[in-house]
């Protein structure tokens, strides 16, 4: 059965990216899409409109938009498919109960960002809308575009949720691409002894789930235990060097990401993503 993708649209620079984003990954796949578009009633640029076909039938501007959005990419891509949505109502609510297993296999939204005004990562409408979703979801940041995903990292923490993130990928994407998985470690720490456990992971993934091309990414911070502020720059400086095109990331209380996630370091990391980052479902 053809995966379907879930693809919220505000008409904003980050979402049209992402529509961008999304339109490619669907042509490689064979996926897909389903725009949705939810707006209020305060939005002034969703007045209704009379229908000239029927002076007391209302239509909101909302409804044309998004309807010329699909028709503008059905005439450069035939043979894709798509179909609309709109609703009102708040979108970190109505957007989580639509993203569901029975209706769509993954979610992919356009991400601008945490801006220096944002004081906490849960004022990003992505990252709550992916603590909601009962479906992965995959953030595009504004500047990511889409290239073949030949190369995939995983901030591993040795938590057995990884495992699951893996997988919930694999069965989205498939399994031709290069695994990294990346652990970030403090200077003390016993190098030796974190490969021989990464080892043990690799083990566990081909053996569970079949992705048999994988290496291991480590590296230190420098400086003290609870001062995480290189980490993002860690990470990123990994991301750089193995040119990796998508970031894996488990959400559970126990794992290095969720724990990096409660400082500010997530800020860090989400202030300027650098590629698109896969949050497993809820």
């Amino acid at each position: 059965m053809k995966k379907n993708i879930l693809l919220p649209v505000d008409f904003s620079a980050h979402a049209i990216n992402a529509v961008n984003y999304a339109v490619n990954l669907s042509l490689e796949k064979g996926y897909a899409l389903h725009l949705y578009h939810n707006y209020t009633s305060a939005s002034a640029v969703f007045e209704e409109e009379n229908s000239p076909n029927d002076a007391n039938s209302p239509i909101f501007k909302a409804d044309i938009l998004i309807k010329d959005l699909a028709e503008s990419i059905k005439l450069q891509h035939p043979t894709l498919q798509i179909s609309t949505q709109c609703e009102r109502g708040m979108i970190t609510e109505t957007l989580p109960e639509l993203a569901t297993p029975d209706q769509f296999d993954f979610l992919v939204m356009g991400t601008k960002g945490i801006t220096n005004e944002d004081s906490k990562l849960i004022g990003s409408t992505t990252y709550v809308i992916s603590k909601k979703a009962k479906i992965p979801v995959l953030a595009i940041p504004n500047e990511a575009y889409y290239t073949p995903i030949d190369t995939v990292g995983l901030l591993s923490n040795f938590k057995e949720e990884e495992i699951h993130t893996v997988k919930d990928f694999v069965n989205i994407i498939g399994k031709d691409f290069e695994l990294k998985l990346m652990h970030v470690h403090y200077d003390h720490s016993s190098e030796n002894r974190i490969e021989d456990k990464l080892e043990v992971w690799k083990y566990k993934i081909k053996k569970h789930i079949g992705v048999t091309n994988i290496a291991i990414e480590v590296d230190s911070i420098q400086g003290d235990i609870e001062d995480l502020d290189t980490v993002p720059e860690v990470i990123n400086e990994m991301i750089h060097n193995e040119k990796i095109k998508i970031l894996l990331v488990t959400r559970s209380r126990k794992s290095f990401f969720e724990r990096v996630f409660s400082r500010s370091v997530a800020k860090a990391l989400f202030s300027h993503p650098l590629i698109p980052i896969f949050f497993t479902k809820a």
